[in-house]
């Protein structure tokens, strides 16, 4: 953190231009010189500032991390179970759903350093819990996905079918005729 000390205006408390100014900018009252108490310490804290393209690069990798690290750790939450939800019941909604994290994450922090988005910081405890549970979730939806995929393939080599055949199906059931 940075320290100086300032000058104030007893009258308004707003802090003067220069340190000899005998007037207030804001409020026009007299400056009395030989009263210290109007001089007070002040502490400057750096504003955090994103780096839109580690947000990005951040979503790439692991959907939602890039939110998490623009303090939206509840949309970065969304964002990887629509990841991973659109990527199980069809491929093209997850890709979608990470694309539109990485143009979000972008976007949140460019907004973010100009002001057009309150900063929200980043919670070094947030990025380290977000980090574990999606590695965790990631890592079960992929043992899943493997679990499945070895189950199907041993249930068609126990019927004694090749990979490369398929059942024949017929358009309609055929029923034995009677004849009287």
């Amino acid at each position: 953190m940075w320290y100086f000390m300032a000058k104030f205006c007893s009258e308004c408390g707003k802090p003067l231009s220069n340190e000899s100014a005998k007037f207030c900018d804001n409020c026009g009252a007299k400056i009395d010189v030989t009263n210290p108490g109007d001089q007070r310490e002040v502490r400057l804290v750096p504003t955090e500032e994103k780096n839109p393209f580690l947000a990005t690069l951040c979503s790439f990798f692991i959907p939602g991390l890039g939110q998490t690290y623009n303090g939206e750790t509840a949309k970065g939450v969304a964002i990887l179970a629509g990841t991973l939800i659109g990527a199980v019941f069809f491929l093209i909604p997850g890709v979608l759903v990470w694309i539109f994290g990485l143009y979000d994450a972008y976007t949140t922090a460019k907004k973010m350093n100009n002001k057009e988005l309150p900063l929200k910081p980043t919670k070094t405890a947030h990025l380290i819990i977000f980090l574990i549970l999606a590695v965790l979730v990631i890592v079960a939806f992929v043992v899943l996905i493997a679990l499945v995929i070895s189950s199907l393939l041993a249930t068609t080599l126990a019927h004694g079918s090749s990979l490369n055949s398929f059942p024949t199906l017929t358009p309609f059931p055929t029923f034995p005729t009677y004849s009287p």
